[in-house]
């Protein structure tokens, strides 16, 4: 049993190394800030505008692939910004971090299942329960697009508490209760669909940045200790 116990401290160690620099903390940051952009581009008058006219200089300028290249504009940043990110990461570990700890490859974002499946059921649950208070007429069609990003924020602060749990990293649980909680807040907010998508990915985007800027100086700090002797 102690032997077991034993093994699954360690795998847990391991799994929890990758996250301590807070690097998956801005990685995160980044695509939350993508996204709320996006949101904003795509949901809100003024930002159709502009998208709209980006369309019309792609295609102006490329013809054919223009038009290509915008309907896949997203996907192409997103996965850029994947790409580009997870190179950053590997070479800050690489040149600094885990320079003296050794190196392992990172996982990819592993959710638990039951993890992946509760978050579902809470975001599922959020909106059958504002189409429900709509049905009986005691909210407006607003209140459920509302919710809509509220029970996106209670999922994905769900997920983070789950994976707070999952390898005993207390900031995790912190941050994904704290911001699940106030994912609450846009349900009050006098905002139309795109932005209180841009309000919630973009509150998401500062507390994860904020969270992983604080861990990366804390490991950066710890990493000059070991470095010099400290």
């Amino acid at each position: 049993m102690t032997n077991q116990t034993n093994i699954e401290d360690l795998i847990r160690k391991t799994k929890r190394y990758e996250f301590v620099d807070g690097l998956r903390d801005l990685q995160l940051a980044v695509l939350m800030a993508f996204i709320g952009v996006f949101a904003w581009l795509s949901l809100s008058l003024i930002g159709m505008r502009w998208y709209a006219q980006l369309i019309l200089n792609l295609v102006e300028m490329f013809g054919r692939w223009g038009a290509l290249i915008s309907g896949l504009l997203y996907i192409l940043i997103l996965l850029v910004l994947l790409v580009g990110t997870l190179w950053t990461m590997r070479f800050l570990r690489r040149r600094w971090l885990w320079r003296e700890s050794g190196w392992v490859k990172p996982l990819p974002w592993q959710v638990p299942r039951k993890i992946t499946i509760l978050s579902a059921v809470i975001f599922l649950g959020g909106l059958g329960l504002a189409l429900g208070l709509l049905a009986t007429g005691r909210v407006g069609d607003s209140f459920v697009l509302r919710m809509f990003w509220a029970a996106t924020g209670w999922a994905f602060g769900f997920t983070l508490v789950g994976v707070g749990r999952e390898i005993r990293l207390k900031r995790y649980l912190w941050l994904g209760s704290v911001g699940g909680v106030a994912s609450t807040l846009v349900l009050f907010l006098n905002l139309d669909f795109g932005q209180t998508a841009v309000a919630l990915y973009g509150a998401w985007a500062l507390a994860l940045g904020i969270s992983g800027a604080i861990a990366l100086r804390r490991a950066l700090t710890k990493t000059n200790q070991v470095n010099h002797g400290g």
